[in-house]
């Protein structure tokens, strides 16, 4: 048994001494670690101060409970699961295995409608943790930062170019300094000059983290523009480059990683850098509606299509203008 446990990563053999001591602790140990015990995965993402309030103890049983375990403190008894979480496989192929898996057996029907319930339930947990984790006062200061900077570079590549794109078209509403990374023409790169620790830097990405997005907020590291990045994990590649880490859940039983939780934290980025440009952004919103009324941008009720037998009455009678083309077209028969 000693044996089997030493090979064990250390993350499994962390939650297995828990299990091991957990009749011996006290109430208020006991509680903290059957916190970690049923949710693991939160470890390695979530600080000591977050998960104690989730579990409803101080943060000091925390510490006293990495202790229990012969840890010097908490972080050290979080590393290891931050280790196991970069350790982990996480690609397409796997996930698109377990969904085949999931909807081959019998009665497919009532197995879609399930999957499609779990992932409902999944992006309701994602959108709630994410809230959470963040916090009001980190998205407001997250949203502080763009607001204030000269020019907004928004990047965000493969699946998440959506949420990049609308915080860019939104935010084109009212400001007329946003940059869209979208590399048309293999032109990436060259939307970066200029770059100044004046600037501000929106950057989306997710495991598995496109090169170019990462590459990019580098480079912006280097200028000294402001970074502010939504990502999926603290040991993402963006978590060095940046004092603003905004942290989404993606859990999702479906084959790609779920973009419904980092939509809607574009959107209240969004709202919040609105919000903060006061009376002038509102008045720029306005201008641009009204530029695109000008242009007909939007259907309106003046391009319905009447129905043939509702226009009766009002169309003109075309039956004399349609007999030359109709006689025209008979001569062109054989």
């Amino acid at each position: 048994m000693d044996a089997e446990r030493d090979q064990t990563p250390n993350s499994e053999k962390i939650l297995a001494d828990l299990q091991d001591v957990y009749p011996k602790l006290s109430p208020q140990l006991r509680r903290a670690a059957h916190y970690l015990i049923d949710r693991p995965d939160e470890i390695a993402f979530t600080s000591m101060r977050q998960l104690a309030e989730r579990a409803d103890v101080q943060p000091a049983t925390m510490v006293r409970l990495a202790q229990a375990l012969g840890f010097d403190g908490y972080e050290s008894l979080r590393e290891p699961f931050r280790d196991a979480l970069r350790r982990q496989p996480a690609g397409f192929g796997q996930r698109a295995r377990k969904l085949l898996a999931r909807t081959s057996r019998r009665r497919k029907g009532r197995a879609l409608a399930q999957l499609a319930n779990e992932m409902i339930a999944a992006d309701r947990d994602n959108l709630s943790l994410s809230l959470e984790a963040i916090g009001s006062d980190e998205l407001a200061d997250a949203a502080g930062v763009l607001a204030d900077a000269r020019r907004i570079y928004v990047v965000g590549q493969r699946s998440l170019f959506p949420a990049a794109f609308y915080v860019h078209y939104a935010c084109s509403m009212f400001r007329e300094d946003m940059i869209l990374m979208d590399g048309n023409g293999g032109t990436f790169a060259d939307r970066l000059r200029g770059m100044t620790d004046a600037d501000a830097m929106l950057v989306f990405s997710f495991e598995p983290y496109s090169r170019g997005a990462v590459e990019a907020a580098e480079f912006a590291a280097t200028r000294g523009a402001a970074i502010v990045a939504v990502t999926d994990s603290l040991v993402s590649p963006l978590s060095s480059l940046t004092r603003h880490m905004l942290l989404v859940g993606t859990d999702t039983p479906a084959l790609f990683k779920s973009v419904v939780p980092v939509l809607s934290i574009a959107q209240v980025l969004v709202a919040q850098i609105l919000a903060q440009g006061g009376q002038a952004a509102l008045s720029s919103v306005a201008e641009s509606e009204e530029q695109l009324e000008t242009f007909g941008a939007y259907w309106t009720e003046a391009d319905r299509v009447v129905a043939p037998d509702d226009a009766d009455d009002e169309a003109p009678d075309v039956r004399e203008d349609a007999a030359p083309f109709a006689h025209k077209t008979e001569q062109r028969g054989p």
